[in-house]
């Protein structure tokens, strides 16, 4: 049997158990309860050491607008119909996690602050670096996030584009090596990143190599090696290293030599044979000291080359021999 009583615009139905008992599956539909609840955006924030952070909180509840705030720092808030939102400023509390609740009511829901601090990453290089000797570079960061003991850190050195060395878990990271002159100029980037709670955040630092290196990839150089009296002839001396090394020539003859090239290039004019001999070029810079030279002949025109001579001398020799052998033959045989 169903009942279908009539009320002031309410209507429901009930079922009859063949025990007697009313069914109460069906209540009337103005008296089914809402659902009610809290959310906070956002609710996990990532929040700087002396920072700000703004939250709002939002309710669910129809029945239910007045909304507060709890925490123990000072705070400012703002509301409106279902919403009432925080601002704290000069965040100086490390473990803070405000509530929010719905006034006469058990309806709470809380947000967690994760204040960290986090410098940007240091590069220590050598306070001199020498091309040939053992270096070291390391990048340090300073890290601190609440309820993380270590931080979740990870620092990395790289140069151009290739990873020298990283660290995880630890705020400093070092990389050791033999300089080379090539490295002069070269950047070193250290990078890190921090996880604080549902966020990473990152920061980088550029350094850049000044490595000393002694004269180096020497070379010393001319057109050819022989010239006649008379002739003009150019001699270059050519050498790496940093600082840019000095030049000095030591010469055979200083007569009608002119240097240019700041030095690194001697010409003779009209060369006579007291030019003849060893050219040396000298260099130094602070870290060293090398040289390198060439030896250039200078001879008469007039007078054969000596590689004539002694072809003409091995020539007459043989005739002269071979002169001799037939002699002694015609005797022998006379």
């Amino acid at each position: 049997m169903q009942l279908k009583p009539q009320g002031e615009g309410l209507s429901y139905s009930q079922d009859i158990c063949p025990e007697g008992k009313v069914s109460d599956t069906s209540l009337p539909l103005r008296a089914r309860p809402q659902p009610c609840g809290l959310s906070i955006v956002p609710k996990d924030p990532a929040v700087a050491f002396g920072g700000d952070v703004v939250l709002n909180c939002t309710s669910t509840c129809s029945s239910h607008t007045s909304l507060g705030w709890e925490t123990s720092v000072t705070k400012v808030t703002n509301n409106g119909i279902g919403w009432m939102s925080l601002n704290i400023s000069n965040l100086t509390v490390w473990d803070l996690e405000p509530l929010c609740y719905v006034s006469s009511t058990d309806i709470t829901e809380k947000a967690r602050l994760h204040v960290y601090r986090f410098s940007p990453p240091e590069i220590h290089l050598g306070a001199e670096m020498v091309a040939g000797q053992q270096e070291r570079i390391t990048c340090n960061v300073f890290s601190l996030v609440s309820g993380s003991s270590p931080s979740d850190i990870n620092v990395t050195l790289s140069s151009g584009g290739s990873t020298l060395n990283e660290s995880r878990g630890s705020p400093a990271v070092g990389y050791s090596f033999v300089a080379q002159p090539t490295q002069h100029g070269q950047e070193i980037v250290c990078r890190a990143w921090l996880r604080v709670g549902h966020q990473v955040l990152s920061d980088s630092a550029r350094a850049t190599l000044h490595v000393g290196a002694p004269p180096h990839n020497m070379k010393v150089s001319v057109e050819r090696l022989q010239f006649g009296v008379g002739a003009n002839f150019t001699v270059w001396c050519s050498a790496e290293g940093n600082p840019p090394p000095e030049v000095r020539w030591e010469l055979p003859s200083n007569a009608s030599v002119e240097l240019s090239d700041r030095g690194w290039t001697v010409t003779v004019r009209s060369a006579q044979r007291a030019h003849n001999g060893t050219y040396r070029c000298r260099t130094q810079n602070r870290y060293g000291a090398s040289s390198g030279h060439v030896d250039v002949l200078v001879e008469d025109s007039t007078v054969p080359p000596r590689s004539w001579i002694v072809i003409i001398a091995v020539v007459l020799g043989a005739i002269v021999v071979l002169g001799g052998v037939g002699v002694w033959w015609r005797v022998r045989n006379g």
